[in-house]
């Protein structure tokens, strides 16, 4: 157990783990605005864009190689910061990072690609002009955007606990 103190001490004592926080809560707030100022809402298009959007939607294999890549990505990052933080050093905080920032890409990726496709059905549904299908497109668009940005807060704000209560900020004891 004196291994994972060591760990937990040099996590929170590095300036590293600060400018990781830091950086969960600029994409956290660029998150609540792009919820907030969603503009698939307010967008108008063409039937040249319909059919694209359909040509999309029924497509074999709907995610792009970007999906793929940064699910990929994510996983190998949390498992290489898992070992990493195994080996008790001074590599801790960048290991948290490696963790923190694999465990939010394989987590948000996710519903990002559900933005996506959201979008692509609130546009497909404004221009067949059903306002009952526009209105649920509307809600699910919604509901996506809400769940990302209940992503970010809450890992954002268990990262800034943590950070803290390792930090000997909170007056905690390990």
């Amino acid at each position: 157990m004196d291994g994972l103190g060591n760990i937990l001490d040099a996590i929170g004592q590095d300036p590293l783990t600060r400018w990781l926080l830091l950086a969960m809560a600029l994409r956290t707030g660029w998150s609540l605005v792009c919820w907030r100022r969603c503009p698939s809402a307010r967008m108008r298009l063409t039937s040249e864009a319909l059919e694209a959007i359909e040509g999309r939607r029924q497509a074999l294999w709907r995610h792009s190689a970007r999906f793929l890549v940064v699910m990929l990505a994510g996983i190998f990052l949390a498992v290489a910061g898992l070992y990493k933080l195994s080996q008790a050093g001074d590599g801790s905080p960048v290991a948290l990072i490696m963790l923190v920032g694999g465990m939010y890409l394989f987590m948000t990726e996710p519903v990002r690609q559900s933005i996506a496709d959201s979008e692509d059905r609130v546009h497909a549904t404004g221009l067949r002009g059903d306002p009952q299908a526009h209105q649920a497109a509307l809600a699910m668009l919604h509901g996506n955007h809400t769940y990302l940005v209940a992503i970010e807060v809450l890992t954002t704000l268990a990262l800034g606990l943590a950070v803290l209560a390792l930090s000997g900020s909170m007056g905690i004891a390990y």
